[in-house]
């Protein structure tokens, strides 16, 4: 039980702590600083070029399917192999 009290206690302490290093490093001038400004990821995603992106799928796909090949080319020599 009390085990469970210092954990609590030293898990609340540690959410407290400030990083003083961390908040020095921060400028003033990023401090006054608007927040940028959100864009829509639809428009974005529909102008993109669609195309490109299957054959880099297609690519990927015709990657993944050499590592498996190659993972069961692996596997069948170490089934092959005698261990002792």
């Amino acid at each position: 039980m009390r085990f469970c009290l210092f954990l609590i206690f030293v898990t609340f302490a540690a959410c407290s702590a400030r990083a003083p290093e961390l908040d020095a490093s921060i400028t003033a001038q990023s401090r006054t600083a608007d927040w940028p400004v959100l864009v829509p990821l639809g428009p974005l995603i529909a102008s993109s070029d669609a195309p490109a992106l299957h054959q880099g799928a297609e690519a990927a796909g015709r990657t993944l399917e050499w590592r498996a090949a190659d993972l069961r080319r692996r596997a069948a020599r170490l089934r092959a192999l005698q261990l002792n």
